[in-house]
């Protein structure tokens, strides 16, 4: 049997103060999350670090010959930008994600975010409130402001912001390399989860988000889509 790392807390303590400056430190609308299907409510991105370096574009990956860049925003958050120094590792996209009061992201799957298949989300709480419920694979987390976590998004999750406050994370994505192994694999057992693989998504379930990318109808959703009718048509062969 296959085993899988459901979650790790990481050994960092940040400043609650510093991020927050950092936050208040930027007047751009935040941009509702791409995929509408997952969430109801308000569910907004600022990117940091995208690709080509756009300020419009929150879709984490899939970018074709585009290459990940900082965003003007970054210069703008010199605290937050000293936290992702501290990770001596490439990063991906990274983002600030508000959940609004009364929101709520439904559960769903992230295709192979994982540890084991080389991509690693890391999540950095700057806002919340005790009326968050942050749920993964049905057990519940909570993440104070400054502490920093490592989620399979393999499993099922979902978020509700059941308080009166903003909920806003700073989550950037990370490929593994012998630091992110070393991190997960010297984790204390008290703040680290191992637990036993459980299935992928189904053919339909594949599908389906198929369908709904395709009906996004954007350049980036469109080749999400091709490669995942790519991926889908070799495993069936």
């Amino acid at each position: 049997m296959n085993y899988l790392i459901k979650y790790v807390q990481l050994p960092f303590s940040f400043s609650e103060e510093k991020l927050v400056k950092d936050l208040n430190s930027l007047n751009e609308k935040w941009i509702l999350h791409f995929n509408k299907a997952h969430y109801e409510g308000e569910w907004g991105a600022l990117p940091l670090r995208s690709l080509g370096g756009s300020m419009v574009n929150v879709v984490p990956g899939f970018g074709g010959e585009e290459v990940f860049a900082d965003t003007p925003l970054m210069e703008q958050c010199p605290y937050i930008k000293s936290v992702l120094d501290e990770f001596k590792v490439e990063k991906k996209a990274i983002r600030l994600l508000n959940l609004k009061p009364g929101a709520v992201i439904k559960e769903h799957k992230d295709a192979e975010l994982c540890y084991e298949q080389g991509e690693a989300r890391i999540h950095i709480p700057i806002l919340t409130n005790p009326q968050v419920e942050f749920y993964v694979d049905n057990e519940r987390f909570e993440m104070l402001p400054g502490s920093c976590w490592y989620m399979n998004f393999n499993l099922p999750h979902r978020i509700n912001n059941f308080g009166n406050t903003d909920r806003v994370h700073l989550v950037f994505d990370v490929v593994v390399n012998d630091y992110i192994r070393n991190l997960f694999e010297n984790a204390p057992p008290e703040r680290k989860k191992v637990i036993a693989e459980k299935d992928k998504f189904s053919v339909s379930q594949r599908r389906g988000i198929i369908e709904q990318l395709k009906g996004m109808n954007t350049p980036t959703s469109l080749a999400m889509a091709q490669k995942m009718e790519q991926e889908l048509a070799e495993a069936q062969v």
